[in-house]
């Protein structure tokens, strides 16, 4: 029987890297993987990221073959100031079949992870997972099944199924109201975002490439 309690400890690893001053993750499109760190899942092979030309722009692949590991930034961002993520992605395939609320079964084309928390402190690391679902168990959200001592994770599926398979996809999220009506947590900040393509569970093989990511203020009404 295969366990991953190392998911939520990932998570916790980019806070305990050590912050940087950094308002915004740096952007894959001038910066390529520079300031993010691969962050290995252990016992498991690791999904390899890499800087790839899509069109007339360089975004991030993540090339993945049974396989899960995650591609990290750690710093602050002000949430009072920019709470709305942004981000694109797009994926090859999605793995119909998997009961994503399960251990056993947890696996997505793609995910970014946005982390709260102080790294002395894992057990207390609140962590929201925006993914790209199968679309097998239609939820607005639902608590991850790794989560544990490690810290609380809720994984929201701002996408499901296969609608949108093979282009890019536009996606926002207002992480400062998520955290508030996930956790009941009014923060100010977050310490770390990582991205995700696994696909271990499956036992198979995927594709999912990542633009820039970064925070906006909200739009004025």
């Amino acid at each position: 029987m295969k366990t991953r309690p190392a998911r939520a400890l990932s998570a916790a690893c980019l806070c305990a890297a050590g912050a940087v001053l950094a308002d915004q993750p740096p952007p894959f499109s001038s910066d390529g993987l520079k300031g993010w760190t691969p962050e290995k899942i252990m016992g498991h092979k690791e999904t390899v990221y890499a800087a790839a030309q899509d069109g007339a722009g360089q975004v991030v692949s993540a090339q993945c073959a049974d396989s899960a590991s995650m591609l990290g930034w750690a710093g602050n961002v002000d949430l009072d100031k920019t709470p709305v993520l942004d981000w694109r992605w797009k994926v090859q395939q999605i793995y119909p079949g998997l009961d994503e609320r399960v251990k056993g079964g947890s696996d997505f084309p793609a995910r970014v992870y946005v982390v709260v928390g102080k790294k002395w402190m894992p057990w207390a690391m609140k962590t929201i997972e925006y993914a790209w679902s199968n679309g097998e168990h239609p939820a607005a959200s639902w608590t991850s099944p790794y989560s544990g001592v490690m810290g609380q994770a809720v994984i929201v599926p701002v996408r499901s199924g296969a609608d949108g398979v093979g282009d890019w996809q536009e996606q926002q999220r207002d992480v400062k109201a998520d955290f508030k009506q996930f956790f009941g947590l009014d923060t100010d900040k977050i310490g770390a975002v990582a991205l995700m393509s696994d696909c271990d569970d499956a036992h198979g093989k995927g594709q999912a490439w990542y633009g820039d990511v970064h925070f906006l203020p909200r739009a004025a009404k």
